[in-house]
This record gives structure tokens, sequence and C-alpha cells, in this order.
């Protein structure tokens, strides 16, 4: 049995961070609510050897050297937070719905800000237009892409990874200590974040956005999160703006896809029973399915647009078209042929085969099914 470990406290992190940084000032220090929370449930429920816990004592001091040179960079240059944000757009729903490819694929139109994993991760210097190419984070990444390639091609059936396309905010969210962190069997963490308010979050996630584009226009944004369906209110407090892109499939097949997907970015050498496992995720994205709908009926039908993943396979282009008319934005002729391109490159299958089994995770496609009849029923899947 592994010995549970004692992080430093968040007292100590911080002033290694300033030293580290040679800065002195955090800025608002609400990021100790979240942070807080997540020692105390890695310290109360995870049972980890120290080769695991200890890297992420590394991430948290990370995070706050991020935290030190934002507040800094926006003090020192103006420009932060005159250029406006135009537009937000989210690709939400249950994961493994078809996020990640529709959110690779619209990457591509110029006229979108796509956030991408490299500038989230270290966001001091905020990228400049022209000169991304050679940025040093973004040539690591597709580095470490291309090495993943070659010594986990399973990892590259589950997943489509690319440098240059938008991928989920949660390095923004992790910043400020708010992310859900569901790689890690920390279930009463998970419970509170469902809960937690959210609103300071998105309006931390908004002034992270106005740093990022200060140097890399436009501002029109597209972000990809399924992690959006539990807060969405708190998304839409921070950008009244917002347009929602709601992907959806038959919860039988997206469920278990998104439980091997996760159990596989778990760090390894943790004792963790899969069944249990598989029983919370998917009560887990149950509860952010009812929470969705529930925000929906209060933001409104007209910001939200529904793409069901059976027609985005069906008709790609056709799928994107309707997109762009929801959202009133041209699809310009150069962005429509990347995209065409990228499609008859990407298809389902072109990197390998998923496979898995709800059964491999304590579940039956009946139960699940079951479960997620008020969702199915609103939204006519099957």
């Amino acid at each position: 049995m592994a010995t549970r470990f004692k992080f430093p406290s968040p007292q100590r992190m911080m002033a290694d961070a300033r030293s580290s940084a040679n800065l002195s000032d955090f800025g608002d220090e609400g990021f100790l609510v979240g942070l807080n929370r997540f020692i105390e449930a890695i310290e109360n429920e995870l049972e980890a050897p120290e080769a695991i816990v200890k890297p992420m004592v590394a991430q948290i001091h990370t995070r706050l050297v991020n935290l030190l040179e934002m507040q800094e960079w926006s003090r020192t240059h103006p420009e932060v937070g005159q250029t406006s944000i135009e537009s937000a757009v989210s690709i939400t729903g249950l994961p493994r719905t078809g996020t990640t490819a529709l959110a690779n694929i619209l990457s591509l139109d110029e006229d979108f800000r796509s956030l991408r994993s490299w500038e989230q991760s270290k966001p001091v210097p905020p990228p400049v237009l022209g000169d991304e190419e050679n940025d040093p984070r973004r040539v690591a990444l597709k580095a470490r892409y291309e090495a993943m390639a070659r010594e986990n091609p399973q990892m590259m059936a589950m997943h489509l990874w690319d440098a240059d396309a938008g991928t989920e905010d949660v390095e923004v969210l992790s910043t400020c200590f708010m992310s859900q962190n569901f790689i890690l069997p920390i279930p009463e963490y998970h419970a509170w974040w469902r809960n937690a308010d959210l609103g300071p979050t998105f309006a931390f996630h908004r002034r992270f956005m106005e740093l990022l584009q200060s140097r890399r226009p436009p501002g029109r944004w597209l972000f990809k999160a399924p992690a959006h369906c539990f807060h969405l209110d708190a998304l839409f407090s921070a950008y009244p703006e917002a347009r929602i892109v709601w992907t959806h499939r038959d919860p039988a097949k997206a469920v278990p896809s998104a439980i091997s997907f996760v159990t596989a970015l778990m760090p390894k050498g943790l004792e963790i029973d899969i069944s249990d496992i598989g029983r919370r995720r998917a009560e887990h994205l149950r509860e952010g399915m009812e929470r969705a709908l529930a925000s929906r009926e209060r933001i409104g039908e007209d910001r939200f647009f529904d793409l069901h993943h059976h027609d985005f396979i069906a008709d790609p282009l056709g799928s994107i078209e309707r997109i762009y008319d929801f959202l009133g934005f041209e699809l310009r002729p150069e962005a429509r042929r990347k995209m065409e391109d990228w499609y008859a490159a990407n298809r389902s299958g072109a990197h390998g085969t998923h496979s898995y089994t709800p059964e491999q995770f304590g579940l039956t496609a009946e139960q699940i099914r079951k479960d997620f009849a008020f969702y199915t029923d609103r939204f006519g899947i099957e």
C-alpha cells in the first residue's frame, strides 16, 4: 500500500514561486480556494507513492510562477485588456462526441482565435502573430507529439494531437486551480468542483484570453471543452456574447470511450479500482448533462447549436456550413479547402482504432442508456 504524501503548505509554495520568478505580486489570491482544496484532496483521497505526487508539486510551482508572470506582464504592458474580445464559441457536450475533430477543423480558419496547448501552459510572453511557427513552446510540444506517435501509437488512435489546433482550457483553469482534475481518482474533490462557483474562474479565464490575444489577434475565440457543460452559467457571466456548439452521441459509446481515455492518462503506479472509476466517471458525466440542460433553459435556445455525431461523420463540411450559418460567420473558400484536406487525412480510423467496451469498466450499455434517457430523449439520440 502506498503511503500518503504531505504537500508543502500553499504559503511555502507561493514563497518558492516568488523566489523563482523574482516577482512578488500574485494579484487576486482567490486561487487559494482551489489550491487548498486540491492539496487536501491529494493528501486525503489519493494513496500514491512520492514519485507520482512530487511532479504534481512541480506542476503547482509552474502554475504559481505563471500567475506571477501574468500579473507582471499585464502591469507593464497596458495593451493587455485594451483589445476587445469580439466573440466566443465553445464546443462542448459529452467527451468523445467529436469535440476534438470539430475543434481541429474549425481551428484551420484563421478568422478564429484558437486556444493552443503550448500557449496556455506558458502564457508569458504571449505569442506574436507571424512568429509562432518557431516559438520554442510550440516547437517543444510538436516534438513531444512526434515522440508519442513513435512510442505510443495507441494513444494516437484515442485522440487527435495537434499543436496548432484549439484544445481544452485545462491549463487556463488549472492556473487558478479550478480544473476538474479528472485524471486523478479524487471523487470528493470532483463533487466539490461540480458545485463550486466558477464565476470568478471564468472572469480570470477572460483576462487570460485578453493577455494571449494582446500580440496575436483576432479576438474571435474558439474554445473546445466538454467540462464547460458543468458551469455554463459561469461561462456566460464572463462571455455574455458566447455561442455554444453542443455535440451529441449515444452515451453508451461516448461514456466508456471517455473512461478508457481518462484511465490511459492517469499516472502510472496508482492503485485504482477500474470498476469504481467507471461508475464514478459515468455518474460525473450524467450530472454534467443534467447541469447543462438546466443552464440551457436559463440561457435560451438561441445560443445553442446541436450537432449529432452521425451527422458530422456523414457530412462534415455540410455540418461546418450549418455551424457558420448559426454563428453568422463567413466560411471563406481558403478555409473550406483546408478543412476538406484535413478531413481527408484524418477521417475516423485514420490513426488506428480505439477499442473499448462498457464491461471493461463495470458498466453496461443498457444501464448507461437508462441513466442518460433524460438526455437522449431530449435530443432524439439513438
